[in-house]
């Protein structure tokens, strides 16, 4: 479509960092090639960009780009919040992420045939994991010829660290995308995160599964494609966090003739959580995604040019286009306003879509332009089919919904939605993650730039602890160290910067 209106084609470029990683290096080297845009991933690269004036600022081009002005002008604001100096507008992202209100949380993925054979065991803290995933390894010491892993994980990723600190998250506090703090709703304000007792029996949870020999022994060292790879292969009894991945792993185990081994996503929460009575999840969502943040090098060449498929781009029924696809091709629309998938569409995806018939009908786009993809529509569905209830219901397996019914869910979402052990409490994050975008110039930024490189390197030594007396002395060091790299006077200035947000963004609200 772009290509017959425009006579715009798009490269991707490849690279083996993570974007944020690939994008640190472009701009130390001042070397972007022929690109015109880039992804930075993290806030603190986006920020880097910004200062260092490498992105065109879209302020000036907003003659031409009405339409992106109009259907992102509840977020703009957030992203104008990234130049702290002059609040121009430099990026967009593919908020708001609304992902867990229409498809199942980030929590764990369990294969089914493990399930049912150890009775279908009640999954709802920490501890019950760790028993289930004991009694798994002596039930299933291999699986398909192969030495069976108890959890695999991609921590090898540059968010590694941040991913191994989430689990509070699950638990009655909020983390927002740093190894630097918490956010204690209930006070409505921001804490230490190293310090906090749910962080430290977060890593002790890991550390059991590691001395355990349960948690994948390369948990540390896996990028993501070793940790996809690992996965297909059906020896993993579970796969932390990366739920997005269930109906292709699901497909190819069914192609290779192994649909017992089909996995569900399970709700898992601190046992301190229970033991203390905070029985509420707030499932946070947001209006902000670092991880999918873009902007526009001022080294493109013909910006205008650009600008006109922007705009295009920028409308719910382009969302729709680029997250369902061809309204009677890829879905319907039944008497309730809802999108049911094609049989068709659904076959393509069961299939494992050997041929990328999806990629071509939906393209990588949804990551590329402000479309909204994360979020939920106008009819409250989720804009991407990928993260929609009716979808992975249609979807679903025969063995998913075997163990749906064993644990007497309705949907997949009443693990979450109606859970007798808590209550499912939606929570905007927003104001937490913007109010916490440091002045780079600033002490504060410096001290979290140094205490989250600590962190990076801290937190694998404190999960692979040798024994718990081990744990503690290295648990105990990192807090220290915390306290004397600045943690309290970082998180002071966040929780100042949040009391003076809502004023600053509805300046920024008049721009």
């Amino acid at each position: 479509m772009i290509q017959e209106k425009f006579n715009v084609v798009f490269e991707f470029v490849p690279y083996n960092e993570s974007a944020s990683e690939k994008a640190l290096l472009m701009l130390a080297a001042n070397d972007w090639g022929d690109l015109d845009i880039v992804q930075t991933g993290l806030d603190a690269v986006t920020k880097k960009y910004i200062e260092a004036g490498a992105f065109l600022n879209l302020d000036d081009y907003r003659d031409l780009i009405p339409n992106f002005y109009e259907y992102q002008k509840d977020l703009i604001p957030y992203w104008r919040n990234f130049d702290s100096k002059n609040g121009n507008l430099y990026i967009w992202q593919s908020g708001p992420d609304q992902l867990q209100m229409n498809a199942e949380p980030l929590d764990m993925n369990v294969r089914v045939d493990v399930l049912e054979k150890l009775g279908w065991p009640k999954l709802d803290t920490t501890d019950d994991y760790i028993n289930m995933l004991r009694e798994a390894a002596k039930q299933f010491p291999t699986s398909l010829g192969q030495k069976s892993i108890g959890m695999i994980n991609f921590w090898g990723e540059s968010i590694g660290p941040l991913l191994s600190t989430y689990l509070p998250r699950h638990s009655g506090y909020q983390h927002f995308y740093k190894t630097t703090g918490l956010v204690d709703v209930d006070a409505a304000k921001i804490v230490p995160l190293a310090s906090h007792p749910y962080t430290k029996e977060t890593l002790r949870f890991w550390n059991i599964l590691t001395r355990e020999g349960i948690m994948d022994r390369e948990a540390w060292t896996d990028k993501f494609p070793e940790f996809q790879k690992k996965w297909e292969s059906g020896v993993a009894h579970s796969a932390n966090f990366a739920k997005w991945m269930v109906p292709g792993i699901n497909a190819k185990l069914a192609v290779a003739g192994h649909v017992d081994m089909q996995y569900i996503v399970t709700p898992i929460r601190l046992t301190i959580a229970k033991e203390e009575g905070r029985n509420v999840r707030y499932e946070l969502y947001n209006s902000v995604r670092p991880d999918e943040t873009a902007g526009l090098l001022k080294t493109m060449k013909n910006p205008e040019r650009f600008m006109e498929v922007l705009n295009f781009m920028s409308s719910e029924e382009m969302t729709i286009r680029l997250g369902w696809g061809v309204e009677g091709r890829d879905y319907t629309v039944n008497e309730q306003g809802l999108r049911i998938p094609m049989p068709e569409f659904l076959e393509i995806v069961k299939s494992g879509d050997p041929d990328k018939e999806l990629e071509r009908r939906l393209g990588g786009y949804i990551f590329i332009f402000p479309t909204r993809t994360n979020a939920t529509g106008s009819n409250g569905q989720a804009n991407y089919y990928y993260n929609d209830t009716q979808y992975l219901l249609a979807a679903a397996t025969d063995t998913q919904k075997k163990a749906y019914a064993a644990y007497g869910w309705n949907t997949m979402l009443d693990a979450w939605h109606n859970n007798p052990n808590f209550e499912f409490v939606p929570f905007d994050i927003t104001p937490y993650v913007s109010s916490t975008n440091l002045d780079p110039d600033s002490e504060e930024s410096k001290m979290e730039e140094r205490l989250m490189q600590y962190m990076d390197k801290q937190l694998p030594l404190v999960i692979n602890a040798n024994n718990d007396e081990h744990f503690e002395k290295l648990y105990n060091e990192m807090v220290k160290q915390a306290e004397s790299l600045g943690q309290q006077k970082i998180i002071d200035k966040y929780n100042e910067q949040l009391v003076s947000f809502q004023e600053r963004l509805a300046e920024l609200s008049k721009r």
